[in-house]
């Protein structure tokens, strides 16, 4: 009998089998894994691998004799900001939104006056303080002003609108961080802060809006445009100026599809509907520069937020995750690198064949599907693994946490926790409120800086990652992703093989999640068998690729 490594290493972890090779099979020595190094493919990558070899030797008191890996080809994956539309407002424009810190409350519309300057005419006004006055200085001056019966609003340039209105009595709206050059350039100026927990009503009317700033009849739509821009925004500063510019058009990007530069959201949809290899290159804003790829995989996140109606706020600005994998990176053979780091022969074998070899080796698998859910791609092979039976697609984990990081504000290692599943939130020291509106009660008090915080079980504990989202708010966007970054991906790499199977068996990392089996599921016509992957029936979802390139070479 030979003793062999069977070593997989993938975009985000790297996994190990030792067994030794008998006639006809192997009989498992031990398993293990650990993060990939740098780039997989990269020296340091393999310098992980053979590491985590000879750490399995010494648990186990052998030393292997061959070994055998897979070709290896990195994925980029990435989240990037596209500019939101720019829809024409006419003479309309939004100075200011959600302000953090805005103070007081009510809507008010008036000229915009300098604070200090003398006020003309006798109608209301909107006091405009520059930086540096001071909120002492700016709170007396704007009383003053306010017994006279003509201060609508305040807007300040520098952060003290809440010290501000503390010292008005909290019955004028005021808004700070607003550019005041802006606002004086302006001929009339709205200003609105909603009361606590709601959102604008002044605003956010289309005929009020139309009313309180004297627009014209032509002049609707800009309104109508401009109050769904503010929904659930608690606080907004809009100005009427004297020009009508076109809407600008910014660098918003482009995928390469059937020889036409297609914009980011059409080609989304496409390449959703598509199957693998539609894209032939895409660019991203600002510098657009072109990069080829041999596929590419999107999720357009705002539309993710969209369809659960989440609020406008809570999922940041208008961002794309995409895996893409680039036509400047082929696939390279590290069995030589390997064999001098571990001193053994390595021999190198399909990475899609083995993922099949290791997800049939579940107990109950007959043939079917194997669904490989890996870091960077997934692979998808049929019964056989014949050619044309299996097929590789950008996309996988990886995006996963990069689209979570997106979507809530977290970094990166907080998203690879985040990404898990359900979430609390910390009501008080001790009380967490569930997603589904359960509470439960700590042994212990919360750390004082998860309070009002959406958290999840972390490696040193509680991990906070939102104070924006609501529990039931975050489930909805959170099982969203994972239907369409995971369930329509492979979706599109069965349409590509062109293959309605009764049996799928799904493996890798990602597959340990419950929520990404079901988005598996959900991709799937009704009446298909899908369950997680038992490898060897002792290895569970993870180390296929590992065990079934073992498997082959026993064979």
């Amino acid at each position: 009998m030979t003793l062999a490594a069977g070593i997989d290493v993938g975009n985000s972890t790297t996994e190990v089998v030792l067994a030794r090779l008998v006639r006809g099979g192997v009989e498992i020595v031990g398993a293990g894994r650990a993060p990939t190094r740098r780039a997989k493919g990269s020296p340091e990558s393999l310098d992980g691998a053979a590491a985590l070899v000879r750490r399995l030797e010494r648990q186990h008191g052998v030393r292997v004799a061959v070994a055998a890996a897979s070709q290896l080809r990195p994925v980029e994956t990435r989240t990037a900001s596209l500019p939101e539309p720019r829809e024409s407002t006419g003479r309309l424009r939004v100075l200011k939104t959600a302000a953090s810190t805005a103070g007081g409350r009510g809507a008010g519309v008036g000229r915009p006056v300098r604070l200090g300057d003398d006020v003309p005419g006798d109608g209301p006004v909107v006091a405009v303080v520059p930086s540096g006055t001071g909120y002492r200085d700016a709170a007396g001056r704007l009383a003053g002003l306010a017994r006279t019966g003509r201060l609508a609003a305040a807007v300040l340039e520098d952060d003290e609108a809440v010290l501000v209105a503390n010292r008005l009595g909290g019955a004028v709206p005021v808004v700070d961080e607003v550019d005041a050059a802006a606002v004086l350039a302006a001929g009339l100026v709205a200003v609105e802060v909603a009361d606590a927990g709601t959102a604008l009503r002044a605003l956010t009317d289309s005929l009020r809006l139309i009313a309180d700033l004297g627009l014209r009849p032509d002049e609707r739509g800009d309104a109508a445009r401009v109050a769904a821009r503010l929904a659930d925004s608690s606080n907004a500063v809009v100005a009427v100026t004297g020009d009508r510019p076109a809407a600008a058009a910014d660098a918003a990007g482009w995928v390469a599809i059937g020889g036409a530069r297609v914009p980011f959201p059409e080609a989304h949809a496409r390449i959703a509907d598509g199957v693998a290899g539609l894209a032939a290159a895409y660019a991203l804003p600002p510098v657009e520069a072109p990069l080829a790829v041999d596929d590419l995989w999107t999720v357009d996140l705002s539309s993710i937020a969209d369809a659960v109606v989440a609020r406008r706020a809570a999922a940041g600005s208008r961002a794309v995750g995409l895996a893409a994998l680039r036509a400047d990176t082929s696939y390279a053979d590290p069995s030589a690198a390997l064999a001098e780091r571990l001193g053994v022969p390595v021999h190198v074998g399909s990475e899609v064949r083995a993922a099949w070899a290791g997800g049939v080796s579940t107990p109950g698998a007959s043939g079917g599907v194997v669904v490989d859910l890996g870091g960077g791609t997934i692979d998808v092979v049929c019964a056989g693994a014949g050619a044309g039976a299996d097929v590789t697609v950008a996309g996988g984990g990886e995006l996963l946490r990069v689209s979570v990081a997106a979507l809530t504000g977290a970094t990166a290692a907080a998203a690879e926790w985040v990404k898990r599943g359900p979430a609390h939130r910390v009501e008080a020291p001790q009380v967490l409120l569930g997603e589904d509106g359960s509470r439960g009660f700590l042994d212990r008090a919360a750390p004082p800086e998860t309070v009002g915080a959406l958290v999840v079980t972390g490696p040193a504990g509680l991990l906070p990652f939102s104070r924006v989202l609501a529990p039931g708010e975050w489930r909805a966007l959170r099982l969203r992703l994972k239907i369409e970054a995971v369930g329509g991906n492979v979706a599109r790499a069965l349409r590509t093989l062109d293959v309605a199977p009764d049996t799928v068996v799904v493996v890798g990392g990602p597959a340990g999640d419950d929520e990404v089996l079901s988005a598996v599921a959900r991709a799937l016509p009704p009446g298909v068998a899908v369950g997680r992957g038992d490898v060897g029936g002792v290895l569970g979802h993870r180390h296929a690729v590992a065990y079934g390139l073992l498997a082959r070479l026993a064979r």
